[in-house]
């Protein structure tokens, strides 16, 4: 992690003009929209549940100042749940923004996110009758050398079912059989899901003729300051949530923490073209960067040879992009260091 000194070599400063131009808040933006793109609870034996981010404090809250010309309001009107947001943005505009799902379209966006006790019980439960089934059949046609293949296959399908059960949940399993939240396969799904969202931003810059910076710091600014800052529970009954509300759940409820923030602001500027977006995973905290050449005094990190602007989606301080929390930067400069994942 770094700070920009205000230097800036000739070919980073051609990527980002068209990073700029990518951006732009022109008459024809409406085209350069992307389309679709604890304890206490019991985990399936053998893997280790782990949270992205649980930190108390998001790691922001010590710099920086907290708004207090915010409001949420969250109602429900039939079949609808709407949530509506006003804020301050950096530029000290007085801003709002609506969101809303109905109860089906809620239902189905659910089925996308966790999973059940019940599920991976069975899922083990057919491993070990197809266990069974293969040695008997491997036993009978070649003896022990063939029924332990067989065994070996009913390993190797067990682990494909298992990982599908969690891609479609927006899991992933990890190295030592850790299982945690896909950060990058939630944006990537929500994309879609929130470019209501990201029209009523791109309606507010068109009519103030805000530019991408202003743009980005509206909708950075709405998720810092108008969402509170909770920490959602790991199960939820027999419910497993990886510690993560989706981001339209997120929206619909007023609150998140880091990782969940992080995924709301993500989401709503992925469907600009030309973004490019990046998380950023330290002990106990998440944030994001964002593809640009670093002002100087921006602090920033490096991912395959380019420089990347930090983003500290948390709150409630209100940080501007290249300004950080004080914990986040103790964080980023310790000795555990941090891990970047490109969203898209």
């Amino acid at each position: 992690m770094k700070r920009g000194d205000g230097t800036l070599p000739c070919c980073l400063v051609l990527l980002a003009g068209s990073f700029s131009l990518a951006c732009s808040l022109s008459a024809g933006w409406e085209n350069r929209l992307a389309l679709a793109h604890g304890s206490g609870y019991a985990v399936p034996p053998g893997m280790r549940e782990l949270s992205r981010a649980q930190a108390a404090d998001g790691g922001s809250v010590q710099t920086g100042r907290t708004e207090t010309g915010t409001a949420q309001k969250i109602w429900k009107n039939g079949a609808t749940t709407t949530a509506r947001y006003n804020f301050i943005n950096f530029n000290r505009d007085r801003l709002g923004v609506s969101f809303g799902m109905t109860d089906p379209e809620f239902r189905d966006y659910m089925a996308r996110y966790g999973y059940s006790d019940r599920e991976t019980a069975d899922l083990r439960a057919w491993r070990e009758k197809a266990r069974a089934a293969a040695w008997a059949r491997g036993y009978a046609s070649g003896g022990k050398p063939a029924a332990e293949k067989a065994m070996d296959a009913v390993a190797v399908e067990y682990d494909t079912r298992l990982r599908k059960l969690l891609y479609q949940r927006g899991f992933a399993l990890r190295a030592g059989n850790v299982v945690e939240c896909d950060m990058t396969l939630v944006v990537k799904r929500n994309i879609p899901v929130l470019k209501p969202l990201a029209l009523a931003f791109q309606k507010i810059s068109e009519d103030r003729a805000y530019g991408a910076e202003e743009t980005v710091g509206a909708v950075l600014s709405m998720v810092q300051t108008a969402l509170h800052y909770k920490l959602p529970p790991m199960l939820e009954g027999t419910f497993h949530t990886g510690g993560l509300l989706p981001p339209a759940k997120a929206l619909l409820s007023g609150w998140g923490d880091c990782d969940t923030k992080t995924g709301v602001a993500a989401s709503i500027l992925g469907n600009w073209s030309g973004m490019r977006l990046v998380g950023v995973a330290v002990p106990g905290h998440y944030l994001m960067a964002i593809r640009r050449i670093p002002a100087k005094g921006d602090m920033f990190v490096r991912y395959e040879g380019l420089e990347y602007v930090l983003i500290e989606p948390a709150g409630p301080a209100w940080l501007e992009p290249g300004t950080v929390g004080r914990n986040t930067t103790a964080l980023l400069d310790g000795s555990a260091g941090y891990t970047v994942e490109p969203f898209f």
